[in-house]
This record gives C-alpha cells, sequence and structure tokens, in this order.
C-alpha cells in the first residue's frame, strides 16, 4: 500500500488523553449551532470571535472540529473564527447523499450562509484542502484564498489505480489495522507520545463504515484541474509528510506559494501550534489585503 496514499487523506480529532485535556479558553463571543447541508445532513459549526475575513477552519478525513484548538483563542482576538464538523464526522449527521467533494464543499457552503459571511478564506487540512477547493468554488466574491495545511504537496501527482483500489479494500476489509499502519505514516519518530494516542484514538474510532466511502469521493476528485482552474489564490503550510513540489504545482497556479515546517509530521498546527499561527497570520494578512 503507498505511504503517499495513506498520508494524502486523513486528519484527526479529539479524545481523553493529557493532550486533549489542555485547557483553552476562548472568546466570550461564541456561537454553536447546527445548519442542514444540501441534502438535509446537519452540519455543526461554531463561531468565536469578530473580525473581517472570517476564518473557517476545515477539518481532515476522520476528524471534526476541535481538531483546530489550537488556533481558536489565538486567533479570534482579531477574527471571525469558524470551525465545522464535515458530514459523517463529529457531531454532524452521518448519512451523506453523496460522499464527494463537492458534496462536503456544501457543508461549507451551509455554514458560511448560515452566519451570513461576507469575506472568508478557508483553511483545509488533508482532505479539508479539496473540500476548500470545492467551497471556494461555491461561493464566489466570498472566499478571498484557501490556505492548505499538509496538502497540495504535489498536485500533478497522479495514483495507479491499483494502489487506489488496494487502499479502498484494506480499510474495507479491516479498518483498525489500516488505522493503525496509517498513524505510523502520517506522524513522524519523536512525535509526543500524548499526541500520537491521541491521533490513533480518534482515528481508529471512526465509523469502519463510512471510512472507505469518504476514501472513494477523495479518490475521484480531480485535484489538478481544480487546483489550476481556482479563481482564488492558494497557499500552503506543510509538514515533512511528503515533499513539495513547487516547481510542478506552479506550472498550473503560477502564484502558488507555500512554507514547510521542517520537522513537523501530518498535522503542524498541534505539534508546533504557536510557529503554526504565526505562518497562517501571515497568509492571512497577505491574502486579506
Amino acid at each position: 500500500m503507498s505511504r503517499w496514499l495513506l498520508i494524502a487523506l486523513l486528519g484527526l480529532g479529539p479524545s481523553v488523553s493529557a493532550y486533549a485535556q489542555r485547557a483553552t479558553t476562548v472568546a466570550s463571543t461564541t456561537t454553536t449551532a447546527t445548519i442542514g447541508s444540501a441534502d438535509g445532513v446537519p452540519i455543526a459549526y461554531t463561531s468565536t470571535g469578530t473580525g473581517t475575513p472570517a476564518i473557517v477552519f476545515i477539518h481532515g478525513g476522520y476528524a471534526d472540529q476541535s481538531f483546530w484548538k489550537e488556533q481558536i483563542e489565538p486567533l479570534s482576538d482579531r477574527f471571525q473564527v469558524v470551525t465545522l464538523d464535515l458530514a459523517g464526522h463529529g457531531s454532524s449527521g452521518k448519512r451523506h447523499r453523496e460522499w464527494t467533494m463537492d458534496m462536503y464543499g456544501e457543508d461549507v457552503r451551509s455554514v458560511v450562509r448560515a452566519l451570513d459571511l461576507e469575506s472568508v478564506i478557508l483553511v483545509g487540512n488533508s482532505l479539508g484542502g479539496p473540500v476548500a477547493l470545492a467551497a471556494a468554488k461555491k461561493l464566489p466574491a466570498i472566499v478571498r484564498g484557501v490556505i492548505a495545511v499538509d496538502t497540495f504537496q504535489d498536485v500533478q501527482r497522479e495514483w495507479k489505480v491499483e494502489a487506489r483500489q488496494a487502499y479502498v479494500q484494506a480499510l474495507t476489509d479491516d479498518f483498525p489495522a489500516t488505522c493503525e499502519v496509517m498513524v505510523k505514516q502520517l506522524l513522524l519518530e519523536g512525535t509526543d507520545p500524548d499526541l500520537y494516542s491521541w491521533v490513533e484514538d480518534r482515528m481508529c474510532g471512526f465509523d469502519p463504515e463510512v471510512a472507505p466511502r469518504v476514501v472513494e469521493g477523495f479518490l475521484e476528485y480531480d485535484l489538478a484541474a481544480e487546483f489550476a482552474e481556482a479563481e482564488v489564490p492558494i497557499r500552503a503550510i506543510l509538514g515533512e509528510t511528503i515533499p513539495l513540489n513547487l516547481e510542478g504545482n506552479r506550472e498550473l497556479r503560477p502564484g502558488f506559494d507555500a512554507v514547510v515546517m521542517e520537522g513537523c509530521g501530518h498535522y503542524p498546527m498541534l505539534e508546533r501550534p504557536e510557529e503554526f499561527n504565526q505562518h497562517l497570520v501571515a497568509y492571512i494578512e497577505e491574502l486579506g489585503r
């Protein structure tokens, strides 16, 4: 099974551990609610703080909105910070009509519309990167840019059909065992043990019936075409799970830019949050001008 294919898709969420229990104080202007997506599935979301542009965080596969807990307090004193659970994840409904990036884009659009946001920057980790592109396409004149987090390293890279089929089959046949392999490939050696356990607990607790369908939807998405055709600027903050092909990406999008956080794995926002937030705010300020 391809290591590259495994690490292209996934995210994580909270579980009971010392890492997950770390206290976070958020601004008093917090709203938690649900809104129906295009097919009626309830989508849970949280809005904290005020300010323009609003920053909408989109988690990766097998994740939830609390994945971004290290970003909420530091950013909500300057921006309206919005997090959400994509369908099938977290507190949102579990049964989408279809599990495509386009459908997940509808989840994001529903939340943006519910909050009546007029200026938005989308931040997407892993699977959340393609979802951000799909959502941006549905929100013209509202989305000002997309910031990808450890995704879009090499958008022209093609996956062999056999590798795709093997990956989906492994998820279908033995999700727990496949999940353990994923965790080892997503995080670098020397990762905080509490964080490692947090990732493993959350990922391996995901609905095993939904897990293969989430990946199938990703594999059907024409990332290179959508990356090239997006009508908003795209930036990236990356770990070291996959080498960056900057020249190849710029062949499709000359203005693309990225920063690599050396020594980080698939979740730089959790591994070194202060440094990550500095890079993130720099890109937000650039795109918000």
